[in-house]
């Protein structure tokens, strides 16, 4: 499901949270295949949180709500640096019957945008039980950057053994995956948390033509190669997806998909 519409949106299949609707503001994309995940993964994995949680880039507040509907869950604030977003989140929190049991604070990772929020931020340093993020590609380097900052600015948040529940798409490659604990120390990596089947990595969405353009160029310059299905049983690169792309029209496929990370210590 996506949509650029502004009307409410049930989602169904959340894991067994129950179902969430949600709005987003006029224009925006709000439910894609990867939020689509991200929620049910939370419920699937409702065991793992509990206590007081962050989500990092909120948005609309979709993951926040999922993670405050599960029943171990006592608050979950979400972090979100798009200021139009802040009061939908809220309302859509409202909506579902958590906005007591969420708070949504403009920001910049974990500096608040207003200097009079940066209290109710700074209150969950080292007490926080749980992160869920479901970041945007990031415009440079090998997509995984924003993922990276996420780790990063989140490890003096974080209690030790505390679960993250981070969407990274298949086709980042396992070697990325797994090496963010090396990129970012302080995790473990524990493994999927959930994934949807091979879908089509949509080259008529503009940021995806801009994603597969990008990694073509991460390898080109000799970075690790990325891994698509080739529709049957092998795999491409991003060069090798692109170039297949242009010449069939059709779209390389990937998995959207969420990865259980652990705060070490």
């Amino acid at each position: 499901i996506s949509t650029m519409a502004n009307w409410p949106i049930t989602i169904e299949d959340t894991g067994g949270l129950g179902p969430i609707t949600v709005v987003t503001p006029p224009g925006r994309q709000t439910v894609t295949p990867a939020s689509l995940m991200a929620v049910a993964s939370i419920g699937t994995n409702a065991d793992l949180l509990r206590g007081r949680g962050i989500d990092w880039g909120a948005g609309t507040g979709l993951l926040t709500i999922a993670a405050a509907l599960v029943h171990d869950v006592d608050l979950v604030l979400g972090l979100e640096l798009g200021a139009v977003d802040i009061p939908v989140a809220r309302a859509n929190a409202v909506r579902n019957g958590v906005g007591d049991t969420t708070r949504f604070i403009n920001a910049d990772s974990f500096r608040a945008v207003d200097p009079a929020e940066q209290p109710s931020i700074d209150a969950l340093r080292g007490r926080a039980d749980f992160l869920v993020a479901n970041p945007p590609a990031s415009p440079t380097g090998d997509g995984l950057g924003w993922r990276r900052e996420a780790l990063r600015s989140a490890l003096d948040f974080l209690v030790p053994g505390a679960p993250v529940l981070l969407q990274i798409s298949y086709q980042y490659s396992s070697a990325r995956i797994t090496g963010l604990v090396d990129d970012v120390p302080g995790y473990v990596y524990e493994g999927l948390a959930g994934t949807t089947g091979w879908m089509p990595f949509d080259q008529s969405r503009d940021d995806l033509a801009d994603h597969l353009i990008a990694y073509a160029r991460v390898e080109e310059a000799g970075g690790v190669p990325y891994t698509f299905s080739d529709g049957a049983d092998g795999h491409l690169s991003a060069t090798e997806a692109l170039e297949q792309c242009r010449a069939t029209g059709e779209s390389p496929r990937s998995k959207w998909q969420m990865h259980h990370y652990r705060r070490a210590g």
